[in-house]
Parts: C-alpha cells; sequence; structure tokens
C-alpha cells in the first residue's frame, strides 16, 4: 500500500492540525481527514479508512455512562473493524477497561505525540497491509459468485414481480459461493496452520458436532476440562424456530496429548520412533481412538480427543441459561467431517473375538514364498 487513509475522530479540530500537518510533512503516505463525533458513522462508510485515530471526549459524557469515544470504539469494534489508534489525554480510559488488541494502541496527547504516533502508525504497517489484501480478496470473490450466481436467479424468477425473491436467491446463493471461493483461495499453494480447523469463537448459533466445549468451573488450560461433540449437527438445531431432535449431546472427553497416545499402540515405541510416525498419524488426522486437537494461544491446550471415553451432556447444559459449558470454537469442514468418520471408525467397528493371528500371519507370509 502506498496511501494509507487515516481519519481522526475529534470534536476539536485545533487540536489535531498541528499532527496532521506534521504526518504530511514527514510523509506522503497518509492521506489525512477528520470528523466530528457526530458525523463519524458517514465518514467511515464514505472514507473507508485504513486506520482510525479516535479521541475520547471525556467533557460532556454523564457519570457513569460511556464516553462518546467509547461509543464510538464499540461501533467501530462490530462495524467497520480496522486498526485504531486511541489518541487522547486520558487514554487509559479505553485501554483499562477495554481487552488488549494488537490492533489497537494507545497515544497520549502531548509535546511528543507525533513522534509517537508516527512510531506507531509504522508498527500497525502489517495489520493495515493484511486487513487490505483480506478485504481485496473478498470484494474479488464475491465479484465472481455474484457473476456465477445472478444468471440462475434470473433464469428460475424472470418476471419482475418475482424481484424479490430473485434478489434473496441471488444473496443466499452469492453467499454460499462466497464462502467456497475463500475457502479454496485459503489452501491453494498455502500450507495451513495447525490451529486454523478452529472457528474461534463458533459464528453459528447452533450447536455443531465438533464443537470444542470448556467446562465452565474447569480451568481453561488443563485439556481435562473440554470435550469434543459428536452428535450430528442436524439433530442440534435449534435456530428458525426448530427444535433439536436430541435432548443430550454426545461427547468425546479430552486429554493432554500424551496421555492419549499411551492409550494407543503408539505408546510403547519411544520418542524416537513416534518422532518418525506423528507426520503419518496427523497427516491422517486421527489413530486408534484418538483425534490429535492442536493449541490455540489462550483458549485452547494441545489435547487429543478419547473417542472411547464417552459421556452425555443434557443439551440445556451447553445451551441454555446458566449452562455449565462454553462453546470455545467448532472445528471447521472438512476437519469436521474428520471427527465423524474417526469416530464412526470406532464405533461401528463389530466387536470380535481373539483369534491366532501370529499363526494367520505365517499362512499369509507363506503364498509370498516362491515354490522350486
Amino acid at each position: 500500500m502506498t496511501n494509507v487513509k487515516l481519519l481522526f475522530i475529534e470534536d476539536e479540530p485545533e487540536s489535531i492540525q498541528p499532527v496532521i500537518k506534521s504526518l504530511k510533512k514527514r510523509s506522503s503516505n497518509y492521506n489525512c481527514t477528520f470528523e466530528s463525533f457526530a458525523g463519524a458513522r458517514k465518514a467511515i462508510e464514505v472514507f473507508a479508512p485504513d486506520i482510525v485515530v479516535l479521541d475520547i471526549l471525556v467533557e460532556g459524557a454523564s457519570p457513569g455512562s460511556s464516553t462518546p469515544g467509547e461509543s464510538m470504539y464499540d461501533w467501530l469494534w462490530a462495524s467497520r473493524f480496522c486498526p485504531i489508534i486511541v489518541y487522547s489525554a486520558q487514554p487509559e480510559i479505553i485501554s483499562e477497561t477495554h481487552k488488549g488488541h494488537p490492533f489497537v494502541k494507545f497515544v497520549k496527547k502531548g509535546k511528543k505525540s507525533v513522534a509517537e504516533i508516527m512510531s506507531v502508525l509504522a508498527e500497525l504497517q502489517p495489520q493495515v497491509e493484511a486487513v487490505y489484501e483480506s478485504e481485496k480478496q473478498i470484494r474479488q470473490a464475491f465479484a465472481l459468485a455474484l457473476r456465477e450466481v445472478a444468471p440462475y436467479a434470473f433464469e428460475i424468477y424472470k418476471k419482475n414481480s418475482e424481484s424479490t425473491e430473485r434478489n434473496n436467491l441471488i444473496i443466499r446463493a452469492g453467499r454460499r459461493r462466497l464462502a467456497a471461493l475463500m475457502d479454496d483461495l485459503s489452501r491453494h499453494g498455502q500450507v495451513l496452520a495447525s490451529w486454523e480447523q478452529y472457528i474461534c469463537p463458533p459464528v453459528s448459533e447452533d450447536i455443531l458436532l465438533g464443537d470444542i466445549l470448556l467446562e465452565k468451573d474447569k480451568s481453561p488450560a488443563d485439556p481435562f476440562s473440554f470435550c469434543i461433540v459428536l452428535t450430528p449437527s442436524c439433530d442440534l438445531v435449534a435456530s428458525g424456530g426448530r427444535s433439536p431432535k436430541v435432548t443430550d449431546v454426545l461427547v468425546a472427553r479430552c486429554c493432554p496429548t500424551k496421555n492419549g497416545i499411551e492409550l494407543t499402540s503408539l505408546g510403547t515405541i519411544g520418542e524416537t520412533k513416534l518422532k518418525g510416525r506423528l507426520p503419518s498419524l496427523l497427516t491422517h488426522g486421527y489413530f486408534e481412538m484418538i483425534i490429535p486437537l492442536p493449541a490455540l494461544a489462550g483458549r485452547i491446550p494441545p489435547m487429543t480427543a478419547n473417542l472411547k471415553n464417552l459421556r452425555l451432556i443434557p443439551l440445556n447444559h451447553i445451551a441454555g441459561k446458566g449452562s455449565r459449558f462454553v462453546r470455545v470454537a467448532s472445528v471447521d469442514s472438512p476437519f469436521r467431517e474428520l471427527v465423524a468418520w474417526a469416530y464412526m471408525q470406532v464405533a461401528a467397528r463389530p466387536g470380535l473375538p481373539d483369534r491366532d493371528c501370529n499363526s494367520w500371519c505365517n499362512e499369509i507370509i507363506e503364498t509370498y514364498k516362491t515354490k522350486k
């Protein structure tokens, strides 16, 4: 990016004019504009800033209520995600009450603030480029999706009176095709990080097969606190006025990765041989009765799901008021299907009596011997 758009949100323009003037003097890479709090939302929609420089505007806020800056910060975070520089005489109002994030920086107004803002802008440049590239790819994929979907919609709904149905179809089918295109782009020529199989936090209102659950009164650093949903997603749908087909959810308990491996035949081969076998195991996705689950920093520890250590959890303990479990993450497709397949291999395997497999092996080996 050669031209970063900065939007200053400030009700006292004279306090930021020196900053904007210095920025323009030091670098031609910044397109700076400012707006009052009253016009900020419209300006964000029209200007589409790469970075927002936000004042807190403490004066005028009623006691006990959020400041205009806090309200704008929350709206920005929900509506127009981009890096934010909280530039205020009291930036701690937000830094002390909102969870830290690498896309949010704090600069206190003062004599050295221009130099500090320049330093922060340089620090945020990689994040700005990441957001820009993501939006660019989404726009391109969206254009492709609508191009392919629109003819079908017009063929199905030909009359002007059917335009509402046609538009709804374009939106629905376009969304689904967009998701498929973006999923394909993420895998094109790239190797996924292990934790990219998670959607965290979950986006679906409904509980899904493959959801990672954490028991509320347990430590999130302890694998024994977690379990993974095995009940089919179609039986758990509760949105759109529908009722789930089950009252209890089948889950597999989790345990530390080492404990899980020790439950399998790999548990006795030693660390050196295990290291050689792990790439194949992880590529396969499951082994015997365990599914290795990668760590997600701050949310999920490295662990394995034990498909032979099951429990039933009442549905209202997960989704109801006062629930005992938190949905930490969903396992994304196709890894969700892997969970179902692995469990099917364990649960659907018929129980067989013990047999003399050594003699059987010898019998098979004999068939390979060349007769003289």
